[in-house]
């Protein structure tokens, strides 16, 4: 059976998803013994008597088919139709298969948000079909989802089997004595007001109702559970809020962290879980109150051993993967897939919970053994940065800024003259000039595309002339400390050394552009080199750059032999 094939009369109608929903309803109230159109929303839409006529006969049909192809059928089409809706509504199958195993048919179970509707409504059904009494609870403060959800509990025959709570599901200050919390907050959801929240909650994050402060449904998530929580909790958190330094993220974090019930972090890359979104997902596995963690264990689930890519570049769970056996089992070998990480060296990296900051062990072994060898300084000690701010165009303006981005950057390392170019006024120009490149500068790309260093050419237009060399906010000005004297040539090798590169990566973080972090970048350990060895940096930069020549020159002849052979030496533009 397939509800695309039942809903085919409605087409031109409705939309599939509220077809979909109006069969629901109609098919629930059949079967719970209600007028066919009670509470049916979608009734505005079903402009002819007909297409009501069409669902209820297709409402008898589903209601007349075996249970388990009733709910194979409603999943079917909702893997298949969801994302029209949105993009987290639906967690794929195979996620939810996860998600349950988790779970280990926990009998109490409170499952939040609209992501997390999909595993609650397997896990009742499982439940009945194993004649297993469970008591669930659904708490979400979209009313769609508890309409929905109503619906779905009737049409498979599931009964009372979940509570649900139309409001927000951090909306409690008594203890919870679920045995698990699936809380699945959404990414980048609206961010609740302080007034809302209640009083522990606030307290935990250091905040009071009185005093603003930027709050995210994640932060709150972790806040919530870790307070009102007895058993184990499952939160699902994007990239960001395990690496921002803004607002009460990075006390949530901190809280996470000294509560000793951090568990586990599972790092999905995107569509493992979401289908609709290019948004990394992070599990976090927090223990019950009783249990008191000393280590924390990272797992990659995009790690070739437990996903594959299947099309357009999406990763896909392999089959016989078992995420919960990677909580229990020994720490193999290949630590970029599961690593044990002591707490002392997450305090060391200010906080951040990105599995791939941890996991990345190669790169920063490597680059640890070289900086043993070297006198080391921070980054913030041998350079001033300069942070661009945006500048924007003024119509008329008599002065003109050539805004640098990573995709100026050329083959032999320099920035070549900006793609970007605006107009400003004199008050923009005077701003401007703050972050105006000047020769001897490096930058670093710290936003998107991480890790990209360049040197600003000598040819850089001086101070004070009408049009002058900026940088995007993608980028970061380094500028040696005179005092310090570092070789602007030295760090900008350094930067762009392959293992360098690959550290810096890890060290980013973000829900959809990488970030690196002003904390990260400041403390970033680099390589001092000695006289002898700047000297060799010089020389061997300069070879390359006569080679670059010699290529540029071979590039040319092999342009002019071809233009004397046909159809070229016909076809020439004219001047």
């Amino acid at each position: 059976m397939k509800i695309q094939d039942l809903l085919r009369s409605t087409r031109g109608q409705m939309g599939e998803m509220d077809a979909f929903r109006a069969l629901l309803k109609i098919a629930a109230n059949l079967r719970t013994g209600s007028h066919s159109t009670h509470g049916l929303r979608q009734g505005p839409l079903i402009r002819t008597s007909e297409p009501l006529h069409m669902l209820e006969a297709a409402a008898k049909v589903l209601n007349d088919a075996d249970p388990a192809i009733r709910f194979e059928a409603i999943s079917d089409f909702l893997d298949d139709t969801s994302h029209l809706e949105s993009g987290d509504f639906w967690i794929r199958k195979d996620a939810c298969d996860q998600i349950l195993q988790l779970l280990d048919r926990a009998s109490t179970v409170r499952f939040s948000y609209s992501a997390a509707l999909r595993p609650c409504l397997t896990h009742a059904y499982h439940g009945v079909l194993e004649g297993t009494k469970r008591r669930l609870t659904f708490c979400s403060p979209d009313p769609d989802d508890s309409h929905l959800l109503y619906d779905l509990l009737d049409v498979l025959e599931l009964g009372a089997t979940v509570s649900i709570v139309t409001g927000q599901p951090w909306a409690r200050e008594e203890l919870g004595d679920d045995l698990v919390e699936i809380v699945f907050p959404p990414l980048g959801g609206q961010r609740p007001k302080i007034c809302e929240l209640p009083n522990d909650t606030l307290g935990s994050l250091g905040l009071v109702k009185s005093n603003g402060g930027r709050l995210s449904a994640e932060s709150i998530a972790i806040a919530d559970a870790l307070t009102h929580s007895r058993g184990h909790a499952i939160i699902s958190l994007s990239d960001g809020a395990l690496f921002r330094m803004v607002g009460a993220e990075p006390v949530a974090r901190r809280n996470l962290v000294d509560s000793g019930r951090l568990r586990a972090i599972l790092g999905a890359p995107p569509g493992i879980m979401f289908g609709g979104t290019i948004i990394k997902t992070n599990l976090i596995i927090i223990a019950p109150r009783n249990m008191h963690q000393e280590q924390i264990r990272l797992c990659d689930l995009g790690h070739p051993v437990l996903a594959q890519k299947v099309r357009r570049g999406r990763s896909e769970i392999k089959p016989g993967v078992d995420w919960s056996a990677l909580l229990e089992s020994a720490r193999p070998e290949d630590r970029t897939l599961v690593r044990d990480v002591d707490i002392e060296e997450i305090y060391g990296n200010n906080l951040a919970l990105l599995p791939d900051r941890y996991l990345n062990v190669d790169a920063k072994e490597r680059l640890d053994e070289f900086l043993q060898k070297s006198d080391v300084a921070e980054l913030q000690e041998l350079v001033d940065m300069i942070r661009p701010l945006s500048m924007t165009e003024d119509d008329g303006g008599a002065y003109i800024l050539n805004e640098a981005s990573p995709a100026d950057v050329n083959v032999r390392g320099y920035i070549k003259l900006p793609s970007r170019t605006i107009t400003v006024d004199r008050a923009k120009y005077n701003k401007a000039s703050n972050q105006q490149l000047r020769a001897g500068d490096v930058l670093l790309s710290i936003k998107g595309n991480i890790g990209i260093a360049s040197l600003v050419p000598e040819d850089v237009p001086r101070e004070g002339e009408s049009e002058i060399w900026t940088a995007g906010q993608s980028m970061m000005i380094l500028r040696p400390k005179k005092r310090i004297g570092i070789s602007s040539l030295a760090l900008f090798e350094y930067l762009s050394n392959a293992t360098v590169q690959e550290y810096l990566k890890s060290l980013a973080g973000g829900a959809t552009i990488q970030n690196l972090a002003m904390k990260d970048l400041k403390s970033f350990p680099v390589a001092v080199p000695d006289d002898e060895a700047v000297d060799a940096v010089e020389v061997g930069f300069t070879r390359r750059q006569a080679i670059f020549d010699q290529i540029e020159a071979l590039e040319a002849k092999v342009g002019s032999v071809q233009e004397q052979t046909w159809p070229h030496n016909q076809l020439k533009r004219e001047g």
